[in-house]
């Protein structure tokens, strides 16, 4: 999210077909939209989670984001060992479904506890993704 300014959603959906990963130096997202749980009675077919264009785009725009070459190491690396779901996607839970909203709230809450001084968290710096 970090070195890709993404929204939480769109990395949900990001897809290997998404993303140019060169062996070496910069490479380039093509981010096509997120995917939200909206909950099972807010969607057409019933699914806990909907698919959404890009915000503020046009339903069909993509957004291309070249990403820094240590990025690029990170996906080529997170591939390599742990493959990509059925449809592409990159990240998934233990059971290969989308990754709730709370997962990423527990992780952020982790890494803040390890990385930060104890004055960098009682100010809240980087306290939301």
């Amino acid at each position: 999210m970090y070195y890709a300014a993404m929204r939480p959603a769109e990395v949900i959906h990001l897809q290997q077909a998404q993303c140019r990963l060169p062996a070496s130096g910069w490479g380039l997202l093509n981010l096509k939209g997120g995917v939200v749980a909206a909950g099972k009675a807010w969607t057409n077919d019933g699914a806990v989670h909907e698919i959404h264009s890009l915000r503020r785009r046009a339903a069909k725009a993509t957004r291309p984001v070249p990403i820094p070459p240590v990025l690029v190491r990170m996906l080529r690396e997170h591939i390599e060992r742990f493959g990509v779901a059925p449809d592409g996607r990159l990240f998934r839970n233990a059971a290969g479904n989308y990754i709730e909203a709370a997962a990423y709230g527990i992780t952020w809450r982790r890494a803040r506890e390890a990385t930060l001084t104890l004055d960098e968290h009682a100010l809240a710096l980087a306290k939301r993704p």
